[in-house]
């Protein structure tokens, strides 16, 4: 038996959404900070 085709789609599209809210998020977050303000907390 032989592994489903909805079950390979449905990690498929889990994978690509949690991907892309954890590179999307903090990139957001980090295009709305002032440079200045970043560098000064790093």
């Amino acid at each position: 038996m032989g592994v489903r085709l909805w079950a390979v789609m449905l990690a498929l599209f889990v994978s690509t959404v949690v991907g892309l809210v954890a590179g999307i998020y903090p990139a957001g977050r980090a295009a709305a900070l002032d440079p200045v303000v970043a560098l000064r907390n790093e």
